[in-house]
């Protein structure tokens, strides 16, 4: 059994740990020596104390009870010790110690025989031996401790690296505990999805119930939180609006975590907290996954503070959203174009803005200051449609911040076509709700609380599921999965028209009626971030639905010449240009031979009869060059620059983002898609 030593691998021995070598004889030489020990010890403590001393009734009294108690804590020892160990080994070593101890107290008190001797060697010699086959049958023949979650160790290597754990606490209905590595180990190994996966298969909670919070001090410590129970199965009711009739510096109640803390949303900052303002937020989630309720619900909460005036822009389906609601906005956009009108105008409002709050001293939007304009909350639902100008939502995104201007983006993909980079690069804040897989929360979730456990990849099974990053909350808290109030739309709307009317700001028509005697109530209430009818979808029969009728239609406003303007509008599906490209995974492309790539697009589309091309027409070119491979240049700047030069291959439009396609002559046609 003497073999050379060796270390676990190369990795264990750079970082400066240590391990038993295997074939170490001390396991399976110690207990039968020990046997041997404790049997001449019998002897001895036989003459002195025992059946050959001949003592009084008191004294062997006394004597067995100190070998008695001596004897428990021996035997409660190695059965607490050994509770990290295979239940095969703890057995063998806890008889061990009760016959060791047993045969000690009976040869003391007992006059010795041949038989008695032999008895306690066969005994002592079978229980050395169950000790050297369990050892010898674990995997690696050594006695290595398996760590603090037991047969988990011998699947997931990196819990051998668990040095010491603190007492389990009970928080919120999370059992939480202090985890510090070994010296050497780093705790970042546990936010592994295979290590969380297993500890949770070990525990029998799900997935998403275990997360590895690191200490930002040290990678050694860290906290690990395991949830038995989805405490969001059965989120609470919608109490009610959250401030209504104060500043719209106060938090907004919007959404509860995990542990039933609601989750505050803020919108200014504070200089005093060191809390920047939000600026840009974007709302990421599939189909389904309730931004319609989220969106709906902050709109309200904004819109009942006296400080702020609310902009809801739906190019989509606007007109589907309840009446009184889109009365009661300050500006309801339900036209594409006006929309991308309406944001190319908030470029000069900014600077008049920043004029304004500058012009009495105050470097930022302050609450409770008079001089400074009103805080205006822009919420765009479907923003890709108007993100294609990019160069717009840039600028907003890098200047907004300070000036009072919240602007929400609602998305349900979050890939470079739907959301370029330089816009992802400057928002301020992220709430992440129901998506495809995890990759794709990871395009906005920050790194840290992806790796501290966070998986919204539920799609829409768990409408107004959520992880919220926004400032003012603690970033250890990002990765805690939350949940929208149960909100019944009728009366989130009667509990806001009935504020209004409170301050004569009800809108005309509207019935004011209590919350409570708000229109009939659904005979199933939803659960929170139901599907509202005219949630955002890609489904082109979805105007057909019975649930999504267009709103009443008020007889005293007739139809004017032109249309109808109760008739929902249908946004057209864009055709994508063709590449007749492979994908090249990757492969780094140049400057030159991206704007090769466009060019040559541009021309197939043209000798297909189109004649017009935006933004989003080229998301099959991120497919074949990734996300990355359109920096540098831009894909903005590359239409510029077609749009140049003495033989340039489109013009500008009267609409945003929107290009003409200049027909090339036959020998020009042949000289560009030569490029």
């Amino acid at each position: 059994m003497a073999r050379q030593t060796r270390t676990r691998g190369g990795m264990d021995a750079a970082r400066g740990a240590s391990y038993e070598v295997r074939g170490n004889p001390l396991p399976y030489v110690i207990p039968p020596v020990s046997a041997i020990v404790n049997l001449i010890l019998a002897g001895v403590l036989s003459r002195m104390w025992g059946a050959y001393a001949n003592p009084t009734v008191w004294e062997a009294a006394w004597r067995a009870g100190l070998i008695v108690i001596c004897s428990t804590l021996i035997v409660w020892c190695t059965w607490g010790v050994g509770r990290a160990r295979k239940l095969e080994l703890r057995v063998a070593s806890l008889l061990m110690s009760i016959c060791s101890c047993g045969g000690l107290f009976v040869l003391t008190f007992r006059p010795w025989s041949f038989d008695a001797v032999m008895v306690y060697l066969i005994v002592m010699v079978t229980l050395s031996l169950l000790l050297a086959i369990t050892k010898l049958l674990r995997g690696d023949g050594t006695d290595q401790r398996a760590g603090v979650f037991g047969e988990l160790s011998e699947r997931v290597r990196e819990l051998q690296d668990i040095g010491k754990t603190g007492t389990p606490k009970t928080v919120d209905g999370r059992i939480i505990t202090h985890t510090e590595m070994v010296h050497g180990g780093n705790f970042a190994d546990l936010q592994k999805k295979e290590v969380r996966t297993a500890i949770a298969s070990a525990m029998d909670v799900p997935v998403g119930g275990v997360r590895m919070v690191p200490n930002r001090g040290t990678p050694r410590v860290g906290r690990m939180e395991i949830s038995p129970v989805d405490m969001l199965e059965n989120p609470p009711a919608w109490p009610g609006l959250s401030a209504p009739g104060g500043s719209i510096a106060e938090p907004i109640r919007l959404a509860v975590y995990q542990t039933g803390q609601v989750v505050p949303l803020i919108l200014p900052g504070d200089p005093k907290a060191e809390r920047n303002a939000i600026g840009v937020l974007v709302l990421l989630g599939a189909s389904g996954s309730g931004k319609t309720a989220l969106q709906l619900e902050l709109a309200s909460e904004a819109r009942s503070r006296v400080d702020a005036e609310v902009v809801y822009i739906d190019g989509r389906k606007g007109l589907q959203l309840p009446k009184a609601f889109r009365d009661a906005m300050h500006v309801m956009i339900h036209d594409q174009a006006e929309g991308e009108r309406y944001l190319d105008a908030l470029i000069p409002e900014v600077a008049r803005r920043a004029a304004q709050i500058g012009g009495h001293g105050h470097d930022q939007w302050t609450a409770g200051c008079a001089k400074c304009p009103k805080f205006r909350v822009v919420i765009v639902d479907e923003a890709s449609k108007f993100i294609e100008s990019e160069d717009t939502m840039v600028e907003l995104a890098e200047s907004v911040r300070s000036v009072g201007i919240f602007l929400l983006l609602g998305q349900q993909r979050a890939t470079g076509d739907r959301l370029p980079t330089s816009v992802r690069s400057t928002i301020g804040g992220v709430i992440c709700m129901g998506v495809r897989d995890v990759a794709e929360a990871a395009r906005l979730l920050s790194e840290e609380t992806i790796e501290a456990g966070a998986d919204p990849s539920w799609k829409n099974r768990k409408p107004g599921a959520l992880y919220a990053e926004v400032p003012g909350t603690d970033p250890e808290d990002w990765s805690l999965p939350g949940r929208t109030f149960k909100i019944d739309r009728d009366e989130l709307v009667a509990e806001l028209i009935a504020y209004l009317a409170s301050i004569g700001e009800a809108p005309d028509g509207a019935v004011v009626a209590a919350p409570a005697a708000a229109a009939p109530r659904r005979p199933a209430p939803a659960p929170a971030g139901e599907v509202m009818p005219g949630e955002d979808d890609d489904d082109p029969d979805a105007d057909k639905d019975a649930e999504c009728a267009p709103p009443r239609r008020d007889p005293e406003c007739l139809p004017e010449e032109g249309g109808d303007p109760y008739e929902p509008i249908t946004i057209p599906r864009r055709e994508r240009i063709p590449l007749d490209l492979e994908p090249a995974e990757g492969r780094q492309f140049s400057p030159s031979e991206v704007r090769a790539m466009v060019r040559r697009m541009i021309l197939s589309a043209a000798e297909q009869g189109q004649r017009t091309c935006r933004h989003s027409q080229f998301a099959p070119l991120v497919d074949v060059v990734g996300e990355t491979g359109l920096k540098p240049p831009t894909l903005s700047k590359i239409l510029k620059e077609l749009c140049q030069g003495p033989d340039p291959l489109l013009s500008r439009t009267g609409d945003k983002g929107v290009y003409d396609i200049l027909v090339p002559e036959a020998g020009a046609e042949l000289v560009g898609a030569g490029r």
